[in-house]
């Protein structure tokens, strides 16, 4: 499985206690490509957000001559969305790993610019504990750090949950005060309007299996290190809907490591002109293994436990759900509706 360069560690020496690595303030950090504190962004600059993903074919393209021959598609991936995602767990425990992304909700298009706002996307039965720890990876902060731990307490109710999807949002205003009043800030990617898949590129997936991709963090102990390596790997796999329903769930067909929970999945869906485009699909819910199947009778083959599932929350049913939490734009009164 692909492995995106080895993750140094990164985030300011206060980062590592709860009381000081907690995002406080009034205003974001300026020049960061994120939104304001009030947690949009407008300007001419944003259009650039709703622009149609490249192609593998265009990542391929851009890849150095003397580069190692690499499928196309996770070429795609790494070349998008490689600062997409952000590794967290419970903080001191050592338990609840996961894996969070960025994904800017386009608001509102008017007069040549637009507007988002921008959330941490993860699973929601990995944030309910009261300490979080974000793991600050190489090439998400400049300059760069001299620690590797953001620790924030009151974790959980930073989180908003998405009805029954088992998804959380996070707003990641207070993440860009944090940065600011420390004298750095956030280099990421996000997952955009033109990354994440539309409605049309959800009902392609059916029960015949859609190769795909996860790219999640998965936890690695080491000797003599406080906590566990978070590195980013890409994962090939496959999606597929439990039945012929348009409706049917999305499940994640292979084993899933440890810490992929909330992991944003990507594939490449066929366009109307014999080209395919990279998606962002939607996110991994933990998976959850089916009850064994009872003792089979003496002289009977023996049953073989079920395999655990994994459910991919698909940007059809993301899309609202988030766009629902977002606050609506204060206009002035002499501003038109």
């Amino acid at each position: 499985m692909p492995e995106t360069p080895e993750t140094p560690h990164s985030s300011d020496d206060a980062g590592s206690s709860p009381e000081a690595g907690t995002p406080e303030g009034s205003a974001a950090a300026e020049g960061s490509a994120s939104p304001d504190a009030a947690g949009g962004r407008e300007g001419s600059d944003a259009a650039e957000e709703a622009e149609a993903p490249e192609t593998a074919e265009d990542a391929a393209a851009a890849a150095p001559d003397d580069a190692e021959p690499v499928n196309l598609v996770e070429a795609a991936v790494l070349e998008a969305a490689a600062r997409v995602t952000l590794p967290f767990q419970a903080a001191r425990a050592d338990r609840s790993f996961a894996t969070a992304f960025w994904y800017n909700d386009l608001v509102e298009t008017a007069a040549g610019h637009e507007v988002i706002r921008q959330y941490l996307v993860t699973a929601e039965s990995r944030t309910r504990y009261e300490l979080g720890q974000f793991t600050l990876r190489d090439g998400l902060a400049a300059p760069e750090l001299p620690a590797d731990e953001l620790v924030l307490p009151s974790f959980a109710r930073k989180w908003t949950r998405l009805g029954d999807l088992g998804v959380a949002v996070m707003p990641t205003t207070d993440l860009h005060i944090h940065a600011e009043k420390r004298g750095w800030h956030w280099t990421t990617d996000e997952v955009t309007a033109g990354l994440a898949a539309q409605p049309a590129d959800i009902a392609q997936i059916g029960a015949e299996p859609l190769p795909a991709y996860a790219l999640g963090h998965t936890v690695e102990e080491q000797a003599g290190r406080k906590h566990p390596d978070r590195p980013q790997v890409l994962l090939p796999g496959a999606v597929t809907r439990t039945s012929d329903d348009p409706a049917a769930p999305v499940r994640w067909t292979t084993p899933l490591p440890d810490g992929f929970a909330g992991a944003p999945v990507f594939a490449a869906v066929p366009m109307d002109d014999d080209q395919i485009k990279l998606v962002c699909l939607g996110l991994l819910l933990p998976a959850i293994r089916p009850v064994a199947p009872r003792q089979a009778p003496e002289g009977a083959p023996a049953a073989t436990t079920p395999a655990a599932s994994a459910t991919v929350v698909t940007f059809d049913l993301l899309r609202p759900a988030i766009h629902a939490v977002t606050p609506s734009l204060k206009r002035h009164w002499w501003q038109r509706r």
